[in-house]
């Protein structure tokens, strides 16, 4: 192939290229013209800015200038651009260019400005709703919505990278039904698993602290976080530690307030490491929630890793299931003239025929086979056996080759736990009623029926599998007051010259606290005491017309 090189150096370029070349890039003007800030927090800010080259309005995150006088936050900063820019995927919001300005020597990174809203602004908005049936709907799309965050975790996931600070702060819903899951900068990298595929994964991310353990750093929010998280356990949080707080979000969206809320961080923190939160069936609108939804939120919180989901990929599952109604039913095959049911026995499941045909018969007095139908596809059989422990009160032959699927009473009540629940209560009640008029009109039944004769017993189908148990949970307070904001704190060694504030929930020692924030730190009780770890959060401040997380 020819080297292009070899030809020397290229002419020059025409007048009006120059000329052009000299407007898009307005030569000694900057390429980055900011308008105005839209979100202040304790480490950085995030203007509206215009690239001048694109004429597009992007986001611009900055740091503070106190800030730089914490290494690991500088290091943050560097890395969730980093991170950020090697996760492309349509619900992470993507990261254009870092660099330093050239006025100031100020480190900054350039995104995607979302235009929407916080998914808590969201949440709060559905608590102020009155009416049921809307607010049931509202539920539901809150919940969709966050099947879009799965998307982006999973994807993260699948490139190495943990979230390790997600709420529904940090979940933006644009106006045309973009997701995006939001501020990467406590983002923690997995460690390659013997096996693993890491082709894909992450590459050339600034360490956090070279030369120096992270182990004992707390970063994140404390209200959503899981116990090892809050812990500063960072050795043992994996992808269920990121599972935990999407169920800390379907525990805001279905009860209004996070998992930890309390008065201050710090004892946010305290309550996310002794695992004290309300159970959710005690707090929630029995008459609004889904028992199945309410159960696929404490699964995804539960205390020990090993008890939740192995994945947000089987949480996002379960999550569809529930909003499609989708359970899979298994399928059995009968040969013709295979017996499916016998009367007289006591059956646990019905059956809808998907290919072939059967018949339903009796045997009265005397011996003689009276048919009473013959079923096709899409036909139902059996079905009083699913609301009531009775005698089946015919048989059923396979005429044909058949194909059926098992409908038994387990399955049911799953499908009745993801309905409106005053549905479900609605479908259990004629169900009831049902089956005591069975029971009446078999009491007063005179005809003397007769067992028909032994034939091949019928494939039986498999029970449905027990339901898991649910986690117990201790009771705790309910606070008026909440703070669900960002921190990052160091557990450290003892010292024992000093007061220390025990943070940690079964441990005899204490350990010293400290706790960053505003680029000052505090230590011990006073830390606690004065909530210190809490930044300022856009809520704070003047609600401003286009939403940036950070």
């Amino acid at each position: 192939m020819e080297n292009p090189s070899a030809k020397g150096p290229a002419p020059p370029k025409p007048a009006w290229v120059e000329a052009l070349l000299q407007e898009l890039f307005h030569s000694g003007a900057p390429r980055l013209v900011r308008e105005r800030v839209i979100g202040r927090g304790g480490i950085g800010a995030v203007s509206i800015a215009v690239d001048a080259a694109l004429s597009r309005r992007v986001a611009m995150k900055t740091l503070h200038t106190r800030t730089y006088s914490e290494e690991v936050l500088v290091r943050g900063f560097i890395r969730e651009a980093q991170i950020t820019g090697q996760l492309g995927h349509p619900n992470i919001v993507p990261v254009y260019d870092v660099g330093v300005d050239g006025d100031g020597g100020e480190l900054y990174f350039t995104m995607k400005l979302v235009e929407g809203r916080g998914l808590n602004k969201m949440i709060a908005r559905r608590r102020e709703q009155e009416d049921l049936g809307y607010d049931y709907e509202r539920m539901l799309n809150l919940v969709e919505t966050l099947l879009k965050v799965c998307d982006a975790l999973a994807f993260a996931h699948s490139r190495g990278v943990l979230h390790c600070d997600i709420k529904s702060e940090n979940v933006m819903v644009g106006d045309f039904g973009e997701v995006y899951l939001m501020d990467w900068g406590g983002a923690m990298l997995l460690r390659p698993r013997e096996g693993a595929d890491t082709s894909l994964w992450v590459q050339g991310i600034l360490p956090e602290l070279p030369g120096q353990s992270t182990e004992g750093l707390v970063f994140g929010t404390p209200a959503y976080m899981a116990p090892e998280q809050a812990h500063g356990r960072r050795s043992a949080m994996d992808e269920r530690s990121d599972v935990f707080a999407l169920g800390a979000i379907l525990y805001e969206i279905l009860s209004g307030r996070a998992p930890f809320r309390a008065p201050t961080t710090m004892e946010a923190l305290r309550l996310a490491q002794r695992y004290q939160l309300d159970p959710l069936d005690a707090i929630v609108d029995r008459a609004l929630v889904p028992r199945e939804l309410v159960r696929i939120t404490m699964k995804a919180l539960a205390r020990r890793p090993d008890d939740r989901y192995s994945s947000v990929e089987a949480l996002k599952q379960d999550l569809v299931r529930m909003l499609r109604g989708g359970n899979s039913f298994p399928t059995v095959r009968f040969a013709k003239g295979s017996l499916i049911i016998r009367e007289g026995e006591v059956g646990d499941a019905a059956y809808s025929i998907v290919t072939g045909a059967v018949e339903a018969f009796r045997v009265v007095e005397g011996g003689e086979r009276v048919s009473l139908r013959v079923m096709g596809p899409g036909d139902v059989f059996g079905e009083t056996a699913i609301f009531a422990s009775a005698p089946r009160s015919a048989s059923v032959v396979a005429l044909t080759e058949a194909t059926l699927v098992v409908v038994t009473g387990d399955v049911i009540e799953q499908e009745m736990g993801a309905m409106k629940p005053w549905m479900g209560a609605f479908i259990r009640a004629l169900a009831s009623r049902f089956a005591s008029a069975e029971a009446r009109a078999r009491r007063g039944s005179a005809a003397p029926v007769k067992p028909s004769a032994p034939a091949k017993p019928a494939a039986a189908a498999k029970p449905a599998a027990a339901r898991p148990a649910e986690p117990t949970l201790p009771g705790s307070r309910l606070f008026a007051g909440a703070s669900e904001e960002s921190l990052m704190i160091d557990l450290e060694e003892p010292n024992s010259h000093d007061e220390c504030t025990d943070l940690t929930a079964g441990q005899s020692e204490e350990r010293e606290l400290t706790v960053m924030v505003e680029g000052a730190t505090e230590s011990g009780a006073a830390a606690a005491e004065s909530g210190a770890g809490a930044v300022r959060s856009e809520a704070d401040a003047d609600e401003p017309e286009i939403d940036v997380e950070f």
